[in-house]
């Protein structure tokens, strides 16, 4: 038994920062841009502060939904983005994306690691972290921290705010309307009102989540993980009066979608592919039957 867990915290390896350091990132346009998302939803703005650090970063606008102007240059830049850092080519891959992390995203193999610790003596996992050093030791230490510090609903903001990212950058890189990037937050919001109850708790999973799934050492000094938290404060120090982005009194509200799209139809779109492909498969298979058939008759009639 120890020998086992000792072996399988040993083969684990850090993984590349795919989808979250960004190599091309668009620029927007110097022009103070309005909000402008749909005004009868609160979608929007359910978006935009899950991606804020992130598109800040980036250089984008985080009170403009998408981060930047739709124009040619930001379409370019946001394909090579999805591109390089996410494999994403085409509406279906980041549609799949998505889903992915609706459903698992990395939070699945993160809950099934802290388990396996968890189910270790205090002496065996000493034991087994002294046998580890380099990022195979952080990102252990980085599960543990997580466990202990948020549970079970550890990095579901991570994988909740990436969904964010996805829609924004989609919509600029031409996969998605403006509309259905905003419809597919409702999801990810509806996740994230139900397991917190204010931002600064959102934030702070999903930079917890950052170090462990790029293998961040929290206490090394200038590492990213600071640098993002710094991004974040200040973004929340300096929210206008008059469009407070973290309001958390959302958690408290009602999630108002769009009145005319459901993402539930846009995510149609996977399983409708799904049975079409088989239905076709089935299909090829009974014209294969056939015209077996067809040949044995033919071989007959010849004899």
């Amino acid at each position: 038994m120890f020998a086992l867990t000792v072996s399988l915290l040993a083969g684990c390896s850090s993984r590349e920062t795919e989808g979250e350091k960004v190599s091309s990132s668009p620029s927007p346009t110097a022009e103070t841009l309005d909000l402008n998302e749909d005004e009868s939803s609160n979608l929007g703005h359910w978006g935009r502060a899950m991606g804020s650090v992130l598109l800040y970063l980036n250089d984008g606008n985080p009170y403009y939904f998408g981060g930047y102007e739709a124009n040619e240059s930001n379409r370019e830049a946001t394909i090579r983005i999805l591109s390089s850092s996410w494999n994403i080519n085409s509406r279906k891959q980041l549609l799949k994306q998505i889903n992915n992390l609706l459903e698992e995203g990395d939070r699945t193999a993160f809950k099934e690691e802290a388990k396996e610790m968890a189910a270790m003596s205090k002496k065996e996992l000493k034991t087994a972290m002294k046998q580890l050093s380099g990022d195979i030791l952080i990102h252990y230490r980085e599960v543990r921290y997580n466990w202990k510090t948020w549970g079970s609903k550890g990095l579901l903001a991570w994988d909740m705010c990436r969904i964010s990212h996805l829609v924004q950058w989609g919509h600029i890189a031409g996969y998605l309307s403006l509309e259905e990037a905003q419809a597919l937050i409702e999801p990810a919001a509806k996740k994230l009102k139900k397991h917190f109850d204010n931002w600064e708790d959102v934030q702070m999973n999903w930079l917890d989540g950052y170090c462990l799934y790029a293998t961040v050492d929290r206490d090394a000094d200038g590492n990213d993980y600071t640098n993002r938290k710094t991004i974040y404060e200040k973004i929340r120090d300096s929210q206008p009066d008059n469009e407070i982005l973290y309001d958390d009194s959302m958690f408290s509200g009602d999630i108002i979608p769009l009145q005319d799209l459901s993402y539930k139809t846009i995510l149609k779109e996977l399983s409708a592919k799904s049975t079409a492909k088989k239905s076709s498969g089935k299909n090829k298979t009974k014209k294969n039957k056939n015209d077996a058939a067809s040949s044995a008759e033919a071989e007959t009639e010849k004899e």
